[in-house]
């Protein structure tokens, strides 16, 4: 199940890169702005999957490390303080704005943060692939 999950973030992080790079291409600069706009939603739509498929990944990767306590956690912002207790995740404060930024998306029209921000999520979904694996080695070599 979890490589499973660690595939389909690879695949999500890629399509948000893809997404996020052809908006700052040249090619991207001479479209029509009813284009553009059409573009900008779809990095938004690539940033909203990423983002929960990360959460998924970052529950499972909790539950390996503090099992039960996992179960516990009640909303989406507990589940990422405990994850930046854990080391999981380096910049809480990003990844608060980032949830902010999903909860805009899902209730409005106000995609123009979710885009702006589209940069530094990337980099932070990364952090994830190359933390949460290296974390639960680690744990499993104390334990053996």
């Amino acid at each position: 199940m979890q490589k499973r999950n660690s595939d389909k973030l690879v695949r999500a992080i890629k399509s948000f890169k893809d997404a996020l790079d052809y908006t700052r291409s040249a090619e991207f600069q001479g479209l029509d702005s009813s284009v553009k706009s059409v573009l900008h939603a779809a990095v938004v739509q690539n940033f909203s999957l990423t983002f929960n498929v990360c959460q998924k990944m970052l529950r499972y990767k909790l539950a390996d490390v503090v099992g039960d306590k996992v179960a516990k956690i009640d909303s989406e912002e507990s589940l990422l303080r405990l994850a930046a207790e854990e080391r999981l995740i380096s910049n809480l404060d990003n990844w608060l704005e980032y949830l902010e930024c999903e909860y805009l998306t899902q209730t409005s029209n106000s995609t123009v943060r979710t885009f702006e921000k589209a940069a530094s999520f990337l980099q932070d979904a990364n952090e994830i692939l190359s933390t949460c694996p290296n974390r639960i080695n680690n744990e499993r070599r104390r334990a053996a």
